[in-house]
């Protein structure tokens, strides 16, 4: 069972499905307000913040469903450990339509990647 179900119940819904994104390391606490998913692209990390689809069960109503940061690693490259950097959201979105645009996008840099090593 993945960790974000373990965490916020089998209910919880991302809006797309995480099989079909393997590069997404998902990375979800309860001790967290929503599942979180971290990936490494270009020698730096990320991550993906899936919050409520529901606004109102969310802690901060402000905030949009899907965010994706910046991430410090304070572990080493085989365990990492990871926190959000200081700084902006480098990517902030509603719609399940515009996170699997961006995922989809993610999804061929990587197999560009895998083709050119």
């Amino acid at each position: 069972m993945n960790s974000y179900l373990k965490a916020f119940g089998n209910l919880f819904e991302l809006g797309f499905k995480l099989s079909e994104y393997p590069f997404l390391v998902d990375q979800s606490d309860d001790n967290d307000m929503c599942p979180s998913f971290h990936f490494e692209l270009d020698s730096a990390y990320y991550i993906l913040w899936v919050d409520h689809c529901a606004v109102e069960k969310r802690e901060d109503e402000s905030n949009c469903r899907y965010t994706v940061v910046e991430a410090e690693n304070l572990g080493d490259d085989e365990y990492p450990e990871l926190q959000t950097k200081a700084g902006p959201a480098l990517v902030e979105l509603e719609a399940v339509a515009d996170i699997v645009l961006y995922l989809n996008e993610l999804k061929s840099r990587f197999s560009a990647v895998q083709v050119n090593h």
